[in-house]
């Protein structure tokens, strides 16, 4: 069929033909799929080629959505061949007589006349099928078209094959017929080539079309060599066709286990009974023996009946057969009995054993890829312990489930560089000692946040979610399988089509049951940390679909990782010292490594592309615009000083490289997203960690790119802590600042506004703060002629960096007060100190300026001036001390700094400290409140506080407090409480959330309602 190049249907075509020859059944559906919807003249071609790769049941689907909407007499037997294909005989000869009554080309009848050879030869009716085959072979010759007649001469063959008729033996020619591919794949094996003859056996099914009469033969050999090549899952997906294959007169000959005289079949139904936990039928049939696979039916019955010292016993002795598979089998199940025992070393003991005896086995294989697929197939140490574990939870119900996150937490990796030194875990059968240690572990987990825990067994995947309680899900999936599914999706390219893409998640999302996962979540988790290893790391969990939603797991629950729970805390106490808001892009490796070495970036983005070398992939790097900086060179890089790193896309090499040079948290993409996507992504990632944890940040970036297909943001994932990267507090937070402080290389501009009665106090006062290095400028300094006052008091507050206000009692009646007014108004829009009072007398102030923060004039230059110093050396805006001081002997200044109040004050001391005297100074000068009570006491909030130096913990006591350098940190701890929770006590770190007791609204009412006068 010829199509014009360069329309949409010869696109379309051409990528469905391209495909074909991959092999891909799933590209070669969804290209002729969008070709049908342009023209149905691609109806037959779509079936056609379908059947050829042997997607048998998705080309019966196709062809009969086409028949459907019409009446081809060319697809109607095409579904006939279909139907044929798929050992459905019965319809098929009952096609081909509807089809005989029409009027057919020679081509037409040669093809129905195969299909009704095969349908007699399934129905032991050889002459009807030879007959049948002559007419094929005829209408062949008349339709000119000789090259079909060697299809009539294999079908010929597998006729005879089908009867029992002799064929000439193999020698070492190539094989060229289905017949003799399995001739050849049975001769290997005999001679335990298994590998071999799985490739010979593999090149049989995807190179020919297996005909129905030898489909039952090929099918047993596939399954066999699967199973013998450690494919238990692939193998299970046959069973069904083999017995379809096979037929009711096959299955009804095969002889019954229990009536039949050898032994070895006998005790194989016996281990089917014991699997089916029919143990007292199955201690009926046992009987006596003394053979390896005797005591190994022994032992498992013994097992299952609870009789563990038994069962060793038998274990021990079927352990020392001469036959490698049951030897390791023996071995492994010895390892189970000894942990359910509780003897956990003698248990890992034989597991690994075992294990080394399956890798003996698998040595003897020449393919890598088999060699691998069989060791991935056979548990090892760590499969062995989770599997205990699960074994003792079931029994024991959820007082276990400790063990068993041990259990998983064993076979991650270690915590990594920024947690240095082995993890002291339990063992997995102390229970009080893994209680213990979970709970130390996870203590400091938010109320709204799992660890979700994965592990992948051969044929199990285990999910452990730790939370407030801890649930185990156990989802029945085959190591295999779930490899080969990220394999392809791992394979796949931004090039490639989408659509493929969304079935690979969707196919993801059901082999590991994301379904039981989101309904065994507690109520209101809104945050998970996965801890997975192996392949399950590179899962793009945020694309997963969500069953029963339109949404994806990206949009439902902020996601970050860890490589494994030990580094839940180590990395939260880290991180926090790396916290803050300055941030730097780098396009090049000589500016990352100043920007490192200069220490002051907390936010970095690294605008490289990742590459890697094709011929050894392991070989990585970034290409910066100068230079290229491997994988090594990265890890080597100092980011301890980092909270954040962003990369681009990049593989997990990089990924693992960067975070172990330090950094508090990695967010990279797992392919190259789409441009204009991936910069709005990372945009609002930036914008939000401002305010936000970082996996709710990146959560809250995704959303605004759900409408897109996921392909252009799924690829996103953070690696690390969780929490916050900004160094503000709870309450800054929620009331965040927008103003900068003021640069240190400037010199602060101060406006002094004044009553005119009051000028030698104001040109006393600019004089003073001109000696100390401030521009002081008057008021009328910047009126010209012609201005109104209203726009010279603009623009002069618009250039200013701090306005002060002389009050006195000639103050109120200058008209007017437009200076403090329009300064008031500028300092809640830049949300940062800028209005400062000096009172030059006892007059009262209006009450929108009663609650404010005043110093008196007689030392108004040294308080102001050291205000406006650490308002540009710290981070968060300066504000004198409430209360002016009495001074009580000498006194020193000091910057009281508060993460969560996002403010700083200055305290004045006394000379000489202590800490009980630090303490009453800053508690009297910040008036500090201890309760904020409110709804006649029912709902209400108690606060205590600490203070720090340095990160350590000044003591309230008679010690002298020695302090190197004038900023002191005070921690506030809140207690809550509410009409419906008891009084429960958090610490008030930065990265807490406030209490639950109390809702969000009332929250934010007694907070700022205690600590008002701290504000600006």
């Amino acid at each position: 069929m010829l199509f014009e190049p360069g329309t949409p249907l010869a696109d379309a075509v051409k990528a469905a033909r391209s495909a074909a020859l991959r092999g891909n059944v799933l590209g070669v559906d969804l290209a002729y799929a969008r070709a049908a919807k342009i023209s149905p003249a691609v109806a037959h071609d779509h079936c056609a080629t379908l059947l050829n790769l042997g997607a048998i049941t998705r080309a019966a689907q196709r062809c009969d959505e086409y028949l459907s909407t019409g009446n081809d007499t060319t697809l109607r037997i095409l579904r006939t061949q279909i139907r044929s294909a798929a050992t459905d005989h019965v319809a098929a000869e009952r096609d081909v007589r509807e089809l005989r009554k029409l009027k057919l080309t020679e081509l037409e009848q040669a093809r129905l006349a195969r299909v009704a050879a095969l349908a007699a030869a399934d129905r032991y009716d050889y002459p009807t099928a030879e007959s049948e085959l002559d007419a094929a072979e005829r209408h062949f010759r008349r339709a000119g078209r000789p090259e079909h007649l060697e299809h009539i001469g294999r079908d010929r063959l597998l006729l005879d094959v089908r009867r029992g008729t002799r064929v000439s033996k193999l020698r070492d020619r190539t094989p060229r017929t289905p017949a003799e591919f399995l001739q050849r794949a049975a001769a290997l094996r005999r001679e335990v080539w298994y590998e071999e003859a799985l490739a010979v056996m593999t090149r049989c099914v995807t190179s020919y079309q297996i005909e129905p009469a030898l489909r039952f033969a090929v099918l047993y050999e596939l399954t066999v060599l699967l199973v013998m090549t450690r494919q238990a899952g692939t193998a299970r997906r046959l069973f069904p066709l083999l017995a379809a294959a096979a037929g009711p007169e096959v299955i009804s000959q095969l002889p019954d286990a229990t009536q039949a005289l050898r032994p070895e079949r006998r005790l194989t139904h016996v281990r089917r009974l014991i699997a089916r936990d029919e143990l007292l039928k199955a201690e009926g049939m046992l009987g006596e023996g003394n053979s390896p696979l005797w005591h190994l039916t022994a032992a498992e019955l013994a097992y299952a009946q609870g009789r563990l010292e038994q069962a060793a016993r038998h274990f021990e002795i079927a352990s020392r057969a001469g036959h490698a598979e049951l030897t390791a089998l023996a071995l492994r199940k010895l390892g189970d009995t000894f942990a359910d025992a509780g003897h956990e070393e003698l248990a890992a003991r034989h597991w690994a054993e075992s294990h080394r005896v399956e890798e003996d086995l698998a040595d003897h294989r020449d393919s890598p890829s088999v060699k691998l697929r069989m060791l991935r197939a056979a548990p090892d140490v760590r499969d062995g312990r989770v599997r205990a574990a699960a074994r003792r939870a079931a029994r024991e119900g959820p007082k276990a489930l400790a063990g068993l996150v041990v259990a998983v937490e064993a076979a991650r990796a270690g915590p990594g560089p920024a947690e240095a030194g082995p993890r002291a875990l339990p063992g997995f059968t102390d229970l009080a000692a893994a209680r213990r240690w979970l709970a130390g572990t996870t203590r400091h987990l938010p109320k709204d946040q799992v660890v979700w825990m994965m592990h992948a067994t051969p044929d199990q995947l285990h999910h452990v979610l730790v939370g407030r309680r801890t649930t185990h899900v156990t989802t029945s999936v085959h190591i295999g399988d779930l490899t080969d599914t990220i394999r392809r999706l791992k394979a796949w390219k931004p090039k490639y089509d989408r659509a493929i893409l969304g079935a690979l998640l969707a196919e993801l999302a059901g082999l590991i049951g994301l379904e039981d996962i989101v309904a065994a979540l507690p109520p209101k988790t809104t945050r998970l940390v996965v801890v997975a290893g192996g392949v399950l790391a590179d899962v793009p969990l945020a694309g997963l679909p969500v069953p029963g939603t339109n949404l994806f797991l990206g949009m439902t629950h902020a996601l970050s990782s860890l490589p494994c729970l030990s580094a839940l805390r180590p990395r939260q106490r880290s991180a926090r010292k790396q916290r803050g808001d300055e941030a730097a892009v780098c396009e090049e490796a000589s500016e990352l490594r100043r920007t490192l070495e200069e220490g002051r970036s907390h936010r970095i983005r690294i605008d490289a592309q990742a590459a890697h070398d094709r011929m050894n992939p392991d070989q990585s790097w970034l290409q910066f615009a100068d230079e290229r900086v491997s994988v090594e060179a990265l890890e080597k890089m100092d980011f301890s000083a980092c909270g954040t790193v962003v990369l681009g896309a990049c593989d997990s090499g990089i990924v693992r490289a960067v975070t172990a040079a330090g950094p508090g948290a990695v967010v990279a993409a797992r392919w190259q997203a789409e441009d204009t996507a991936a910069r709005k992504v990372l945009d609002a990632f930036d914008r939000n960690l401002t305010k936000l944890p970082r996996d709710r940040a990146l959560q809250h970036a995704l959303v605004e790119v759900a409408d897109r297909h996921p392909a252009d943001w799924a690829c996103w994932s953070l690696h690390g802590d969780a929490g916050f990267q900004t160094s503000a507090g709870p309450l800054r937070r929620r009331l965040r600042k927008n103003g900068d402080p003021v640069p240190l290389e400037t010199r602060p501009k101060v406006f002094l506004s004044f009553a005119g009665k009051d000028r030698a106090h104001a040109e006393q006062l600019r004089a003073e703060l001109e000696s100390r290095n401030v521009n002081a400028y008057l008021a009328e300094d910047e009126s010209t002629p012609g201005d109104t006052a209203a726009t010279s008091i603009d623009e002069a507050l618009a250039t200013s960096d701090y306005h002060v206000l002389l009050w006195s009692a000639n103050t109120p009646r200058r008209e007017p007060a437009a200076e403090w007014t329009a300064a008031f108004t500028r300092e809640m829009t830049r949300r940062r100190a800028f209005l400062f009072i000096v009172r030059l007398d006892e007059e009262p102030l209006p009450p929108l300026l009663a609650p404010r923060k005043h110093i008196d004039l007689v030392d108004a230059a040294d308080r102001l001036v050291a205000t406006w110093r650490s308002d540009r050396k710290s981070e968060l805006p300066v504000f004198p001390q409430p209360v002016p001081p009495k001074p009580d002997g000498p006194t020193v200044a000091i910057s009281v700094r508060s993460h969560d109040l996002g403010t700083t004050h200055v305290v004045m001391t006394p000379l000489h400290l202590t800490g009980a005297s630090l303490y009453r100074a800053v508690f009297a000068a910040m008036q500090l409140p201890t309760e904020q009570i409110t709804f006649d006491g029912t709902i209400g909030m108690r606060f205590s506080y600490e203070l720090y130096h340095q990160n350590e913990p000044i003591p309230d006591d008679e010690s002298t407090v020695e302090l190197t350098s004038d900023v002191v940190d005070i921690a506030v701890r809140v207690e809550s409480f509410g009409k419906s929770s008891s009084p429960s006590g958090r610490e008030y770190r930065q990265d807490d959330e406030l209490d639950e007791g109390v809702d969000v609204d009332q929250q934010r009412m007694l907070l700022v309602a205690a600590f008002r006068h701290l504000l600006p």
